[in-house]
């Protein structure tokens, strides 16, 4: 198989030699190339009729397991529908590339979501999960570029709180990750373990973990570094990556092996001040978020049984996926002096009397990149918020004539215009088709298309066309300053836009169940998507088994709560156990 896959890759570099060259082929070179063609086209059939084969025998299987509740009988409807749908677009990319075909971005967001997000991460040169090693994708300029500008802004707001940028170890020995039980507990499982310098055991005898986070790294030196009061606060930030072994399935930017994020530890001398600390945190991250990429989620507590190993309690942000599944896209954890006490993270405080210290952690990574690109995406590509894009504006040049330059030369003027008011822009003035184009660059996200043609050099003006609503409108280019103000004006309104759409989703895709009965959360979950407030009994560790039960029953999860929100009305009973309810749970479906 290698020998005759090196051969027909040969031919075909030996065809486009001859078509660069002019040489036409010989008899023999004609026949050998039918002979190929033919070849494809069986192959192309043999792998159809496989894809198809194998989307019936799925779609009878789950004919025969189907549920004899209305709810159950629908939802399965729903999952045959879509495996009849993955089975004839496999099929279809089978044939594609057994024929040589070139594949191109053709995906229908709103009806196969989880198709949709491989594709554009792949055309749109986001990541490339062609590197052979699972979980561990490359991230591509493109994408690099985003995830990098979003943690750029983030450290901007660490620095205005004084939450300085640091840099620990990769490697972390055992007997550190060993202190902490409960913490160890939570990552057992996921860590990758380094044995050995070349062929030989390390001096100390030790086995060194890939950090699958950094709390006992950092905490080892927190230790040294924090001795009075006048040590306190102690705040440090790293961008960094993290290593789990992942064993579900993994899905490039949500569940990897290899994680980029950013993490904030921080000490004080009181509870109070932590806790301050941690919500100046929180505020940071929904500037981020909210503004820079005009998107939102739910808050929520988690219960104790789902709370960060080790801390007190953990808050977080679960966003909202297109598909009705949620992600969490921020964690921010208070430690009270359960880490401090395991690593004798202890200070003399004003009356010279040794107390340990309160402690805070709190992280966002690539999945806060994916909820976004996610969210404002459509069935064209990608739809940038300005804040984040890679280029905020495509200066096109609408000639009719190669031998335009007046139009040309004039769409980079205004891209020089553009930059020097920090404007990130590219100019496309290739010899693709204008077709060609709107593809390429709508594909990618651009958020802004500037068009000028010689018409609109006769009227010193622009044509504006914005990626989420592809409507021309024409703005005056007169001057410099005319132009910086249409597109900046013009950024900020599509900004306006992208929130406005996202919030809503978010708010439509909250419901309260109110018959009590755990069948309505799963048809609402399946249907709906998003969140599902009931009425439940514990966050504490009692309420565990009432957990189990909901997502046995919907195959939902209680995600936790929100502190301070009013509780179920007096005789509510929790909808799992039938005891009184103290909290609305919020159930999801989660990645």
């Amino acid at each position: 198989n290698r020998t005759e896959q090196n051969r027909t890759e040969m031919a075909s570099v030996y065809q486009h030699y001859q078509a660069v060259k002019g040489i036409s082929p010989t008899v023999d070179e004609k026949k050998q190339q039918q002979e190929e063609k033919k070849k494809k086209k069986t192959a192309a059939a043999a792998a159809a009729a496989q894809a198809k084969k194998g989307g019936d025998g799925a779609a009878a299987a789950s004919s025969s397991s189907s549920s004899s509740s209305s709810g159950g009988n629908s939802s399965n409807s729903r999952r045959r529908q879509k495996q009849r749908e993955k089975a004839a677009a496999k099929a279809k990319a089978a044939e594609a590339a057994a024929s040589g075909e070139k594949q191109t971005f053709s995906a229908d967001k709103d009806k196969d979501f989880a198709d949709w997000y491989e594709q554009v991460l792949r055309f749109a040169e986001i990541v490339d999960k062609r590197y052979p090693v699972k979980g561990m994708p490359v991230l591509r300029p493109a994408g690099f570029y985003m995830h990098n500008k979003i943690m750029n802004l983030l450290e901007a707001e660490w620095e205005k709180q004084d939450i300085m940028k640091a840099q620990f170890p990769l490697l972390i020995p055992r007997s550190f990750l060993e202190i902490e039980k409960d913490h160890v507990k939570g990552f057992a499982e996921e860590v990758f373990w380094v044995t050995r310098g070349g062929s030989h055991p390390f001096e100390d005898g030790q086995e060194y973990a890939l950090r699958p986070t950094s709390e006992t790294a950092m905490y080892h030196m927190f230790h040294i570094w924090v001795q009075s009061f006048r040590d306190l606060p102690l705040k440090v930030h790293q961008t960094c990556n993290v290593f789990r072994y992942e064993t579900k399935q993994t899905r490039p930017l949500i569940r990897a092996r290899e994680i980029h994020w950013n993490e904030a530890h921080t000490c004080h001398e009181t509870a109070a001040e932590a806790l301050e600390n941690l919500e100046n945190a929180y505020s940071a991250y929904l500037y981020l978020i909210q503004d820079c990429c005009c998107f939102t989620g739910q808050r929520l507590r988690r219960p104790v049984w789902d709370q960060f190993p080790g801390g007190e309690h953990s808050d977080v942000m679960d966003t909202v996926m297109p598909c009705g599944r949620v992600l969490q896209t921020i964690g921010a954890h208070y430690l009270g002096q359960k880490f401090a006490k395991v690593f004798d993270i202890k200070f003399r405080d004003q009356s010279n009397q040794y107390e340990h210290a309160y402690m805070t952690c709190y992280g966002v990574s690539t999945r806060l990149l994916a909820a976004c690109l996610s969210t404002h995406g459509d069935n064209s590509g990608l739809v940038n918020p300005p804040r984040i894009a890679q280029y905020q504006v495509l200066l096109l040049p609408v000639v009719q004539k190669r031998s335009d330059r007046s139009t040309v030369d004039k769409a980079h003027e205004y891209a020089a215009v553009l930059r020097a008011a920090g404007v990130r822009v590219v100019v496309d003035d290739s010899t693709k088709s204008p077709g060609d184009k709107f593809f390429h660059w709508e594909l990618r996200g651009v958020p802004l298309r500037v068009e000028v043609g010689p018409r609109d050099l006769k009227a010193q003006q622009v044509v504006l066309v914005p990626r989420d609503t592809k409507k021309k409108e024409s703005a005056p280019a007169a001057t410099s300053e005319q132009l910086v103000q249409a597109v900046q004006d013009a950024l900020a309104a599509l900004e306006e836009r992208l929130r406005t759409k996202a919030f809503e989703h978010h708010r439509t895709h909250l419901s309260t169940c109110t018959s009590g009965s755990l069948e309505e959360v799963k048809q609402l979950l399946y249907e709906r998507g998003g969140f599902v407030r009931v009425p439940f009994h514990s966050m504490g560790k009692d309420g565990e088994e009432a957990d189990k039960l909901i997502h046995e029953a919907t195959g939902g999860e209680v995600r936790g709560y929100v502190p301070g929100e009013e509780a179920p009305p007096a005789g509510t009973l929790c909808i799992a156990t039938g005891l009184p309810a103290k909290h609305w749970g919020y159930v999801a479906r989660a990645y």
